[in-house]
């Protein structure tokens, strides 16, 4: 109940147009990250099998090189989490009504910039970002591929043949490894990006 009258107070502060624009920015963030995740996981397992194949080994990855890759993805993918979590974060913890500070994910990102510079500023926290994406990709794509590989071996089947809910169950097993593995410096990330500027850090 109380997040509904929150959810109403925000869409009258801002207007139903502002709001579905805050929301497309927010989908359209999120589809970017997915991307250069799995495109960046893609791309390094690629590149070890190749390595793999020139030594005179098994084109399959190790669990290290899979961490690795995952890894990759992870850094790839701050330099996009980075700056969208910290617009997000100063969205969401900024006063309603007359206090409000920003209108919108752009002027936030254009008052971030110019408060102390794109570096200083937009990407505030990004050396722990950098830390906290390179731990929790790295986790995840680990932890995925292990659940995977266990599943075949055990139960003698291809991997094509896992059915859609266990690849679920082993998808979301590997999301809460993610966040154990890498919430310290979420923590850390969160708090950075949430304090004040200045004389009001």
């Amino acid at each position: 109940m109380a997040e509904m009258k929150e959810g109403k107070e925000i869409v009258d502060t801002g207007g139903a147009k502002q709001t579905a624009k805050d929301l497309f920015a927010g989908a359209a963030g999120g589809v970017a990250q997915v991307s250069v995740q799995f495109g960046g996981f893609h791309y390094a397992r690629r590149q070890f099998e190749a390595r793999n194949i020139l030594k005179g080994l098994p084109a399959s990855l190790s669990y290290s090189q899979l961490y690795a890759s995952g890894a990759f993805a992870g850094l790839a993918n701050s330099f996009l989490s980075g700056p969208i979590e910290h617009i997000r974060i100063r969205m969401q913890t900024q006063p309603h009504g007359a206090g409000r500070l920003y209108n919108g994910p752009i002027d936030c990102m254009r008052k971030l910039s110019a408060h102390e510079g794109v570096m200083r500023g937009l990407f505030r926290g990004q050396a722990v970002t950098l830390l906290r994406e390179a731990q929790a990709y790295g986790i995840w794509f680990l932890s995925f591929e292990y659940m995977m590989n266990r599943h075949s071996r055990v139960n003698s089947l291809p991997r094509s043949d896992i059915s859609a809910p266990m690849i679920a169950l082993y998808g979301g097993i590997a999301g809460e490894a993610l966040w154990l593995a890498s919430y310290p410096f979420d923590v850390v990330k969160s708090k950075m990006q949430s304090d004040g500027f200045g004389a009001r850090k």
